[in-house]
């Protein structure tokens, strides 16, 4: 038989093997799984992340386009007026340069930016037409493109104005050469229409690298990478692709790409394909102008973290093993030599020798469970041993409470015929209880009445708190009403104070106009001072012009004296004005300072009451309580002393059944006396049993 050693060593090994074995499976399984789900997971958010960036851009040019078009709507006033008017038109199209020069500037990547007229109704190059070499440098105004050299037909040169007037609305031209500056150019253009009329267009070009150099920017993986086509897989940039031509055709793997283009369902959802017969995965998201980027990497580079892992796994469970065969190796045989030696302590406990041995002292000091096992072991042996002294102690008690047990039988006969007499004593005693108990039901039934009256007045109690509640809720809402009301009445007073104050300064303007009176009085009385004293020098023909300057002195003093009245009249109306400003001030604080302060007086008062009042209910409540508490207590009570008569009536019919009983006990006394020789022959026995055991002396 295999020993408990090597069955450990061998059990840890295998169990250690399988579980590092079927964790590590399915660590890679689950791992692998998951390292690919988040490769897939990063690739999906790239491709919203980067779709986000490129719709921004679009919205940024949008909406500049947007804005000279809501402008140029709003200037328009009909379209009749385009037709019949050259001199509006050319108006117009001044108005709308600065606006159109302003918004392109602030669009970033914008080349071109363009207002056509329609060319039935206005001459073949009306309409303005902006233009930079490139970003950096200004626009400017150059003659537009002629439309009576293209038929309209010509989508090469003219399909940027026929085919959004075709749409009848805003549209993303695909991205096209601009063979004069030798750049690839993406235009948004807006038709305008008045009265159901086309007028013409609206539409900016912007330099297609401000897209492109931002797809060439993003990195997935090793060699992953952005590009641009339509839902019908026409390239519109590819790193490796010509633009204008279709996925398709350049590649047989690519027309799953292609029929997942056109299904909505498939959006930003994980396709495969094939590419050059490699085995690739792509996400895609539709753009706002109806493109889709398409975010594309090889399925071998979204699996490199997977396998990178999986090594990983593989070589920590590897080391894992052979780390395991050691440790259940030295665990076997730290395990079994504590165990053998605790063997051979069981041994000698079987065989009954209970001397203790040195040599396993170290096994006591052990933390594990041999250690436990050990000290457990140790006490049984310790606990063996005082049993065997305690059995030694109890065979002489034994022996000696033998003897003392045959004198005590005797005793307990000659001990029975005196408990006859005491039952018969305590019979007389228990009619007397009986007595008392029937006394003190009928006083517990009169406490029991008057509890109930206390309970039904501490409902009644409990009843007027609710009313006193009630009324204190009551006035604390009319307190409240009341102190709204006021601080209305103050809000208002204040109001008109402050305007009737504002009327009253228009009696300083009174005294200004007075000022200018008197002023020019003066000036009367000067230039008919001087008047007189011209006539003087005129003699006789300056009579008549001396009377005339004589009686505009008098009116001009007529004036300084009606002047002077009017600034008596003033006084008494700027001191009345003060008295009422200052009896208005006097209302306006004495509401502020005492009433409104009375009302918040009043409801801390009202607060106070409603709280007393839920105090008092509060306390009725309890008090109701407590009284239904001492009512089931009294209750109890005569339940209880109901009880305890009964058992005193059963307490006398025990003393009279003890008396019997004292009787049978004599007669068990004797029986007492034959066990007590038998115990002595099992003494005897107990001793033979004593000296098999070898313990320490």
């Amino acid at each position: 038989m295999k020993s408990i050693k090597t069955k450990i060593i061998v059990t840890v090994i295998l169990c250690s093997l399988v579980s590092t074995f079927i964790c590590g499976a399915i660590s890679i399984v689950n791992s692998v799984s998951t390292s690919y789900e988040d490769s897939q997971r990063e690739m999906q958010l790239k491709c919203v992340s980067q779709s986000s960036e490129l719709d921004t851009m679009m919205q940024n040019v949008s909406q500049s386009v947007e804005m000279v078009y809501s402008i140029a709507v709003a200037k328009l006033e009909h379209a009749a007026s385009f037709r019949t008017s050259k001199d509006y038109v050319d108006t117009y199209t001044k108005q709308m340069l600065p606006i159109l020069m302003q918004s392109a500037q602030n669009t970033k990547g914008a080349l071109t930016a363009y207002i056509r007229y329609n060319p039935e109704f206005t001459e073949p190059t009306s309409g303005l037409f902006l233009t930079r070499n490139n970003s950096d440098s200004e626009f400017e105004s150059v003659t537009p493109t002629d439309f009576s050299m293209y038929d309209p037909s010509d989508v090469e040169h003219v399909g940027w104005y026929y085919i959004p007037v075709q749409n009848g609305k805003e549209t993303w031209m695909e991205p096209y050469l601009n063979s004069n500056i030798g750049v690839y150019m993406i235009s948004y253009v807006i038709p305008i229409e008045v009265d159901g009329e086309s007028i013409g267009i609206i539409g900016m070009d912007i330099d297609f690298s401000e897209f492109t150099n931002t797809i060439d920017s993003l990195s997935i993986f090793d060699s992953g990478y952005g590009l641009l086509v339509n839902e019908s897989g026409k390239v519109m940039y590819h790193k490796d692709l010509e633009i204008g031509s279709n996925l398709a055709d350049a590649d047989s793997g690519l027309q799953s790409v292609v029929d997942a283009l056109g299904n909505e369902q498939t959006e930003e959802t994980a396709v495969s394909y094939t590419y050059q017969g490699k085995d690739k995965v792509m996400y895609y998201k539709t753009l706002e102008n109806g493109m889709k980027f398409v975010l594309t990497a090889p399925k071998t580079e979204l699996q490199e973290k997977s396998r990178q892992l999986a090594k990983q796994i593989f070589g920590g469970a590897a080391f894992a093993m052979i780390l395991t065969i050691i440790i259940g190796t030295v665990l076997g045989f730290t395990i079994t030599k504590p165990i053998t030696q605790i063997d051979g302590i069981v041994k000698q406990t079987a065989e009954f020798e209970f001397a203790s041995n040195p040599a396993n002292q170290h096994l006591y000091k052990r933390k594990d469970e041999t250690g436990r096992m050990a000290i457990s072991l140790h006490n049984m042996r310790k606990n063996l041993r005082q049993m065997v002294a305690n059995i030694r102690h109890v065979y002489t008690d034994l022996k000696n409470t033998t003897e003392q047990l045959s004198d005590t039988t005797k005793r307990v006969r000659e001990m029975s015929s005196v408990n006859t007499d005491t039952t018969q004593e305590l019979a007389a005693a228990m009619e007397e209880t009986a007595a008392t108990m029937e006394t003190v039901n009928t006083t517990v039934s009169d406490i029991k009445e008057r509890a109930t009256d206390i309970e039904r007045y501490s409902k009644e109690g409990r009843e007027s708190s609710v009313e006193v509640k009630a009324r204190a809720d009551q006035l604390k809402l009319k307190t409240q009403a009341a102190s709204e009301k006021t601080v209305q009445m103050y809000e208002n007073v204040q109001q008109k104070t402050e305007a009737a104050m504002e009327q009253a300064k228009a009696v300083e303007k009174i005294n200004q106009f007075t000022q200018a009176i008197l002023e020019i009085s003066s000036q009367t009385n000067l230039l008919a001072l001087n008047a007189s004293i011209e006539a003087a020098r005129a003699g006789e023909a300056g009579k008549g012009f001396a009377v005339v300057a004589g009686e505009i002195g008098k009116l001009a003093t007529q004036s300084s004296t009606t002047v002077g009245s009017i600034n008596e009249i003033i006084a008494e109306v700027n001191e009345a004005v003060a008295n009422m400003t200052g009896c208005l001030k006097e209302s306006t604080d004495f509401l502020e300072q005492t009433v409104l302060k009375d009302y918040e007086d009043f409801m801390g008062v009202a607060d106070q009451y409603t709280k007393d009042a839920t105090v008092f209910d509060d306390d009725m409540s309890a008090i109701s309580g407590q009284i239904n508490t001492l009512l089931k207590s009294i209750v109890e009570i005569a339940d209880a002393m109901q009880g305890v008569s009964s058992t005193v009536s059963e307490a006398a019919d025990g003393v009279a059944d003890i008396a019997q009983k004292t009787l049978e006990v004599s007669g068990i006394v004797q029986g007492n006396e034959k066990l007590v020789d038998n115990n002595r022959e099992n003494i005897v026995r107990l001793n033979s049993v004593i000296e098999m055991f070898h313990d320490e002396k």
